[in-house]
């Protein structure tokens, strides 16, 4: 993705519009992503923007249930949302010769939703079985736990499904408050990638969506999680079919300067990610695999470096066989930790993780979806362009950058350890492969 490839534009009522033109397919794919998430919901709150995100599909003053999926379908194009932390997206990907299609659909909902009173209790029903389902997850109930212990102030620590009792007590009007708070055009960036030309799209979002009203600003998120100054442990017992630990660090936002750094960092320990949500499972030659997988100390293992606003977790995820013990596997994560602290790594590990990198991004941004989506989450946390400086930035880290940022970060007082300990019972699917993170329902997200 080079620098001239992207086009940004604003509207007059404050809408964010970034534009590329691909040509290897005749379709389009259109996103509007707002500025709103689990860091935004405060105390009662838990969940709202995901719900928020349900009622979306529900009906505006011109659709009714259902109307989305027909005529988006209809047209042979597919569309999804999802919530997480720091945002909230909703996209199409159409034949282009429909793309007005999306634009009709988004500019409607931004500014038209009802909240009907009976869509909402039917939509507290599905979140509340939605999360029940997650309830029966060993590692949803791990990383809610640990990630509770982590965040006793910030909202990171009730988690973007919420809780129960949030999800009972909301009401109608809170939730339509919460919409009209922070759904409007100077709260939101729409990503369009695709076979259309930038000054055709911009004509098109501006048709859509330049008669809608700007919104007041919404409220700073001002709170902070003051640094933690001591280890903190947390252990879940539940049935489950094995054990599970989550060796976690709080580290710094994805603007800071020491990001790519502790992206090097977790390419060594368990590989680059596949997206920018993380994910893409652990390579072979990554240190936590040989240690762990391949020697037959542990059935799964996975890292991953949080990608967010604010700062977040590095997490190391381990899950052991049925009946593994977990103290020698809590040692030998120790272990590989300090490795990080004594020994920078080598010239040609760091050039390998580095190649691993380039790869796997290129492979992962091949479709106009993901390019899309990386655009937007980068400009959620941390602006678009950090999109096109990302290899540069890894190529640039010494090995040198790597031990500092493993001694700053990765340190005992700023550590929370999670187990999930097998009680009795009937045992609870727990997947196989890496991990999932808690705030994902497949990705970093849980979608509607």
């Amino acid at each position: 993705m080079g620098v001239d490839d992207v086009r940004e534009h604003g509207l007059a009522n404050g809408l964010a519009v970034l534009t590329r033109e691909v040509r290897t397919a005749p379709i389009v794919t259109f996103f509007v992503w707002y500025r709103v998430g689990a860091r935004n919901e405060p105390a009662g709150m838990s969940g709202a923007s995901h719900w928020v995100e349900h009622m979306m599909f529900k009906r505006t003053e011109r659709l009714a249930p259902g109307d989305i999926g027909r005529m988006v379908e209809g047209v042979g194009g597919t569309f999804n949302a999802f919530t997480y932390e720091d945002a909230t997206a909703y996209h199409e990907t159409l034949p282009v010769e429909h793309v007005d299609l999306a634009l009709a659909i988004e500019s409607d909902r931004m500014a038209n939703a009802v909240f009907d009173p009976g869509d909402v209790e039917s939509e507290r029903t599905v979140i509340i079985s939605e999360r029940e389902g997650n309830e029966a997850s060993p590692m949803f109930l791990l990383m809610e736990a640990l990630e509770a212990e982590a965040f006793r102030v910030h909202p990171y620590g009730h988690g973007v499904i919420g809780s129960k009792a949030d999800l009972r007590a909301m009401s109608r009007d809170d939730l339509f408050e919460h919409y009209r708070r922070y759904y409007g055009p100077n709260n939101a960036v729409v990503v369009m990638v695709g076979d259309i030309a930038a000054d055709d799209a911009l004509a098109r979002v501006e048709r859509s969506f330049g008669g809608l009203p700007a919104i007041e600003p919404p409220p700073p998120m001002a709170v902070r999680e003051p640094r933690q100054r001591a280890a903190r442990r947390v252990e879940v017992r539940h049935p489950g079919p094995f054990p599970m630990l989550a060796l976690c660090h709080h580290v710094p936002e994805r603007a800071h300067a020491d990001y790519a750094a502790l992206l090097v960092l977790n390419a060594l320990l368990s590989g680059p990610p596949s997206g920018p949500f993380g994910g893409g499972g652990t390579l072979h030659t990554s240190r936590l695999y040989r240690r762990f997988v391949a020697s037959g100390l542990a059935a799964a293992v996975h890292a991953d470096v949080g990608s967010n606003i604010d700062p977040a977790l590095h997490r190391i995820l381990v899950v052991l066989k049925p009946g593994g013990a977990p103290d020698p596997v809590e040692a030998a994560v120790l272990d590989e930790v300090r490795r990080l602290h004594d020994e920078a790594p080598g010239e040609d590990e760091l050039a390998r993780v580095i190649r691993q990198t380039r790869a796997k991004r290129a492979i992962a941004l091949e479709s106009v979806t993901a390019q899309a989506v990386q655009l937007g989450m980068l400009e959620m946390c941390a602006g678009w362009r950090r999109a096109l400086t990302l290899a540069d930035d890894m190529q640039r880290v010494t090995p040198a950058d790597v031990q500092r940022a493993a001694r700053t970060y990765l340190c005992e007082p700023q550590r929370v350890t999670g187990w999930f300990l097998p009680a009795a019972g009937p045992g609870a699917a727990a997947g196989n492969g890496a991990p999932a993170r808690r705030r994902a329902a497949g990705a970093r997200a849980v979608s509607g």
